[in-house]
Parts: structure tokens; sequence; C-alpha cells
């Protein structure tokens, strides 16, 4: 959640700017299923059961400021990307610049981008 103030909260906790993309890379590769052989996360009750099912939700308050709510969307943007970079490099073997049609693809699913956007009152 954003608030008009600039607060992002996780899991009712602020969460600085600069921390958002690595809480957001826990919540998605945390791996609570043990069913994840490419995951590295700590299987925590609070986060995700796996990347397939991991769904990020970023619920805006109607006062955020547009440039904040383009900035928060970057981190978890950067969150996806750092996460398919690891699994390029170390499931295929591959930089993640340098992947066929076929690596792009097993490596969205692999970490697919699930966002579910809202604007609370």
């Amino acid at each position: 959640m954003i608030n008009p103030n600039n607060d992002i909260l996780v899991n009712e906790k602020i969460v600085e700017i600069q921390d958002l993309k690595q809480v957001v890379a826990n919540f998605i590769d945390n791996n609570g299923t043990k069913t994840c052989d490419y995951c590295h996360g700590k299987s925590e009750i609070t986060s995700s059961e796996n990347p397939q099912k991991a769904v990020i939700s970023l619920q805006t308050a109607a006062k955020t400021k547009y440039e904040f709510y383009i900035e928060v969307q970057d981190e978890i943007t950067k969150a996806y990307y750092d996460l398919r970079a690891t699994y390029a490099s170390e499931i295929l073997r591959k930089p993640s610049d340098n992947l066929t049609e076929k690596d792009l693809k097993e490596v969205k699913e692999a970490y697919p981008f699930i966002l579910s956007e809202a604007q609370t009152e």
C-alpha cells in the first residue's frame, strides 16, 4: 500500500523505497511449499508458496503522487528482473542478455510477473 505521505506499507510494516526490491524478491522467491528446486527463499509462512503463485498486490491511495507510484512499480519490476537473471545464470547457465526465445519463455514461466493493482478510497 502506498499512502499519500509516500509511505510504502508491506504487510503493515513501513518499507523504505531502497529496500523494496529485496523485500519483493524475498516474497516471490520464498518457496513456502518447498516445491521450487531453483528458489533460494527461507520458506516463511508469510510469503509466497512459490514464484508461480506469488501475486504482488499494489494498492495506492487516491492522492498518491504518480511519480512515486512509478518509482514503486520500478522497484517491483527490478525484483523480477533480478530473479530472472539469477535463474538464467544458475539454471540455464547463460547471461540474461543472451537468451533465446525458448530460454526467455522458460525464465518468464519460472518467475511470472503477477501484479494486481488497486486504488483505495
